[in-house]
């Protein structure tokens, strides 16, 4: 018969079981619910939203009158009497509740209003947070560890309110999304010391010339390194003619590069 696992071991395995399966196995071992919780609890990411909650693969819809669960392409559901806001706080207490350090890797925060039935001691040690809605960064500062700054990577919409918040313009990496008519200017790019700023759009919003040129004339080492992430064709077109109008003179040709490398 093996010998039973130590405590140092049983953590280490406890610490690095992914956090589904680890809540499936504790809820059926009696013996194991003593210590779990001041065990280190790991995610991938958790997904707070109006009427679900997403935990690393594992979904959580919660209607009207009955839960959804899906996991892997599996779905299955149950009937309940208990109103929204019970559900979501039933299965976030049953997850993150009670849990001494709770590792996070991304964190989707998504509705505001669902802060006032998170425990109140719950802190979070979050490597990456993504806060579309305005009062979202404030929202979700009071559940983060304040260990965690600055974060890996922040995403979130190109508010000028943004452009002045530490958590946005101290990330490593800065993800702006153009989900509706905002224009940034040079100004509020100039705010930003993240190492890279990755835009995603769908249409030009960004004039990027007068950045550049600032940037040549004061010939200021900014170490941000700017990207642009798009599906569209016509943006990147237009851009590489803007450029081109532009920066003409300092267009090369390649000759003698060998294009099987380029």
């Amino acid at each position: 018969m093996p010998l039973p696992l130590s405590y140092p071991g049983l953590k280490c395995v406890l610490e690095h079981l992914e956090a589904v399966k680890r809540v499936h196995i504790i809820a059926r071992a009696p013996g194991l619910q003593k210590v779990d919780r001041l065990i280190p609890f790991c995610l991938e990411n958790l997904n707070i939203g109006n009427n679900d909650l997403a935990i690393n693969k594992l979904l959580i819809v919660c209607d009207k009158d009955e839960v959804k669960f899906k996991m892997n392409g599996k779905e299955c559901s149950r009937k309940t009497l208990e109103i929204l806001r019970e559900k979501m706080k039933n299965f976030l207490n049953v997850y993150i509740r009670g849990r001494s350090k709770i590792r996070l890797n991304k964190l989707n925060w998504l509705r505001k209003s669902l802060a006032d039935f998170m425990p109140v001691d719950l802190k979070l040690k979050v490597n990456k947070l993504q806060a579309l809605f305005p009062g979202d960064f404030e929202t979700s500062r009071s559940l983060i560890d304040p260990r965690s700054y600055p974060l890996k990577t922040v995403a979130t919409i190109p508010l000028i309110s943004a452009f002045d918040n530490q958590i946005v313009t101290l990330a490593e990496t800065l993800i702006l999304r153009f989900v509706d008519d905002f224009i940034v200017t040079v100004e509020e790019l100039k705010k930003l010391n993240n190492k890279t700023v990755i835009i995603e759009c769908f249409e030009s919003k960004i004039d990027f010339i007068p950045l550049i040129k600032y940037h040549i004339e004061t010939k200021k080492d900014i170490r941000t390194t700017f990207r642009i992430s798009t599906d569209t064709i016509g943006v990147i077109n237009e851009m590489l003619r803007e450029f081109e109008q532009a920066f003409g003179e300092f267009q090369y040709n390649l000759d003698g590069v060998d294009e099987r490398y380029v």
